[in-house]
């Protein structure tokens, strides 16, 4: 399993976002590292097909995601860093209605929906409004709503911002088995989240790759302790 980027480009008026970016994220999980404005979050956008890209490609299992439309739309799950949502309607109608639209038959969806709000910890607030939850909470919903479907590739934008210690480590730890079998890509500015998990890290500036690894690889790279060390080292010169 496969998703490969090719001279991937993409530029905001002047502005070059990413530049003739290539890599190939293979089964596990991916940490991608690197300031506001490094690109992180228009690689999501265009592998999501979200923006259109100026240049290059992006090859699913060796086809190009615009040409698989549908069929690789099925196998994406998202999770975007912010996302509107229906303030009326309770955490369970709104991932039932998540999993509809994704194709999901109702009695799968059902079953799929209280599986994950139990994973979350969110049982108990199935069917309170989401306009009453807290950022943590609404954080938890959009990550159920990324793993309907059971999908092949995760991308998850800081999915852990607002979680407390504890919400952080059992949402880890459930990735960390996903992952197993599909392909995560786990874009980040909590750098601990990502240090145990991670079977590879890119650090991206200016929508370059910077460099990558394995996290005990880039922290000897770095001559480092840990991977906000590494951090420092590439990147620290942006913030």
């Amino acid at each position: 399993m496969e998703l490969e980027l090719k001279n991937l480009t993409k530029r905001y008026g002047t502005k070059l976002a990413l530049d003739d970016f290539s890599y190939t994220f293979s089964k596990g999980i991916c940490g991608i590292l690197g300031a506001n404005g490094a690109g992180k979050s228009t690689m999501m956008n265009l592998i999501t097909d979200n923006v259109s890209r100026d240049g290059g490609e992006i090859l699913f299992e060796g086809k190009d995601v615009l040409a698989l439309g549908k069929a690789f739309r099925e196998k994406l799950g998202y999770m975007p860093q912010q996302q509107g949502m229906y303030d009326e309607m309770s955490a369970y109608s709104f991932l039932v209605y998540i999993a509809k639209l994704k194709g999901i038959k109702l009695k799968e969806a059902k079953v799929q929906v209280n599986r994950l709000l139990e994973l979350v910890n969110l049982s108990d607030a199935a069917h309170k409004k989401l306009g009453g939850f807290s950022g943590g909470m609404r954080q938890r919903v959009l990550l159920c709503q990324a793993l309907l479907g059971k999908p092949e590739l995760i991308i998850l934008d800081e999915p852990t911002a607002g979680l407390d210690p504890k919400e952080r480590i059992r949402i880890r730890s459930y990735v960390h088995e996903l992952a197993k079998v599909c392909i995560v890509l786990w874009t980040t500015h909590i750098v601990s989240d990502i240090e145990t998990i991670a079977d590879d890290v890119i650090l991206m500036k200016h929508g370059k790759l910077v460099a990558h690894g394995t996290p005990a690889e880039l922290i000897e790279k770095a001559g480092g302790r840990d991977l906000e060390d590494v951090y420092m080292c590439f990147l620290g010169e942006d913030e």
